[in-house]
């Protein structure tokens, strides 16, 4: 029997190896991105330190030290490695003790017995005494060290186990992912706040300034060298910039309160923030496309899903063989509850145990059919999680290209539209030219700064969004 087992454990040992996982990619996947950068970004420090921003500094250390969001992808992150234990603890035998008490009282009747039967009590007693019952008690007292252990022959429960950790890993990679991508979406929060509150500001220049071209008109009609039309006009341009600026006002304050929920705090929209943006911010270096196999925790994840389906697979196939498990019990046995830690009254059980699959219905063998169907789909699902990301990438490296030749064009824009108001405006003062080429100067150059403004913040988004979708590093 000896013989046959062994010869069967050397059989079936490799039965848990594993195939490879496969990537399905694009054949065209380039050497390098379409818009890939040569340069190399000269920082060192982690990466929100790049926009060289002391309040926002501080307030990102406040927001990992105090988002809500950031401590419950801790504790997924916490929960997920001890379902990964729980589930890798099934190679190990189950151990468990036990203690045990009873005391009982039975009589001979509950058996067919009576006292007559038995030949107790005498003629002399009446019928009652003679058909008493008898009964008698007992007790019985146990502890019990109890072992379960299922032999893993054919690598089922291996399997499982490294598809549990497997499980684990992407859940890890795909948590670590969240918890970057909270950071960027923090940093987004914090400069869509700052880029408020610049417009905001801007819209008040703006008033003022419409406030002092409503001042000339008026002093100018009052003196009977313009017409009530350019009152009017200026009236009415003011009015407008007015209303331009509630209307900065509501978004500046609405920003701010998200950016304080995000931070954990009261939304009372009392948060300092950084009065400018920053505009100094250096490039990152792409690298190759097969980088993000490496860099990105989504692509990993990915991968770990299909490698855990595929232990899965394996181990579906594992369970049509018959599972062997041994049993041990050993302990003691009394009467009297003083005698059980006696060694004198020690009982002890050994077994073994083979059960074999006979008739089920086909649920195990589609079960196969069903994890076999899972694989393929992670397969599928890694492949375009891979795709994405290329895209992703070369997006954001295009956007950060395009972004620059925005700063560029929109600086010298406001640079020309603000020369031309003050021509107009001058020149309108001398009586040289009309109020509406100095409304409409005076409109193209706050267009050109409110967009100006908004580039810069763009320039922003375009560093967190590639710093995201190169992984969440540098």
């Amino acid at each position: 029997m000896k013989i046959i087992f062994s010869i069967l454990f050397l059989i079936f040992a490799g039965c848990s190896s594993n195939v490879a996982p496969k990537l399905l990619l694009p054949n065209n996947v380039p050497s390098n991105y379409s818009h890939s950068k040569s340069d190399t970004l000269d920082f060192v420090g982690e990466w929100w330190q790049v926009f060289n921003d002391t309040t926002f500094n501080n307030h990102f250390k406040q927001f990992n030290a105090l988002s809500l969001d950031l401590k419950s992808v801790s504790k997924q992150l916490e929960s997920s490695r001890l379902l990964a234990s729980i589930n890798g603890a099934i190679l190990s035998p189950n151990v468990n003790i036990s203690t045990d008490g009873s005391q009982r009282k039975q009589n001979l009747s509950a058996f067919g017995f009576s006292p007559s039967a038995l030949g107790l009590g005498g003629e002399s007693q009446d019928s009652s005494s003679s058909e008493s019952v008898i009964s008698f008690e007992s007790s019985n007292f146990s502890a019990n060290l109890v072992m379960q252990w299922e032999i893993d022959i054919w690598g089922k429960l291996r399997n499982q186990r490294k598809a549990a950790l497997k499980n684990y890993e992407a859940s890890y990679n795909e948590l670590n992912y969240l918890q970057f991508s909270l950071g960027a979406r923090f940093a987004s929060s914090y400069y869509n706040a700052v880029e408020a509150k610049m417009q905001h500001l801007l819209s008040d220049q703006i008033y003022q300034s419409l406030k002092e071209v409503r001042d000339v008109v008026s002093e100018r009609y009052e003196r009977g060298l313009t017409s009530s039309l350019d009152l009017r006009l200026s009236e009415s341009a003011l009015a407008n910039s007015e209303l331009q600026k509630i209307n900065q006002s509501i978004q500046s304050v609405k920003l701010l309160r998200d950016l304080e929920v995000l931070l954990g705090k009261y939304p009372s929209s009392s948060l300092e923030i950084s009065n400018a943006l920053p505009l100094s911010i250096p490039s990152i270096p792409a690298g190759i496309p097969s980088d993000l196999i490496e860099r990105r925790p989504d692509v990993k994840a990915a991968i770990n899903r299909i490698e855990a389906a595929s232990f899965e697979h394996v181990q579906s196939k594992r369970n049509l063989f018959p599972s062997f498990s041994l049993t041990a019990t050993g302990g003691t046995s009394a009467s009297d509850l003083n005698d059980i830690l006696n060694g004198d009254y020690s009982v002890w059980n050994l077994g073994a145990n083979i059960t074999a699959p006979i008739f089920q219905s086909g649920r195990l063998r589609n079960n196969v059919k069903l994890k076999d169907s899972q694989l393929s789909i992670s397969e599928i699902e890694a492949a375009k999680t891979m795709i994405r990301a290329f895209s992703e990438v070369e997006q954001a490296l295009f956007v950060q290209s395009a972004i620059k030749e925005q700063l560029k064009a929109v600086s010298a824009a406001e640079q020309q539209s603000k020369a031309a108001y003050l021509l107009a405006f001058d020149r309108y003062q001398k009586g040289l030219t009309d109020l509406v080429t100095v409304l409409n100067s005076q409109n193209q150059w706050r267009n050109t700064q409110s967009l100006q403004i908004s580039v810069q913040k763009n320039q922003i988004m375009s560093f967190t969004n590639l710093l995201l979708a190169l992984g969440g590093h540098f």
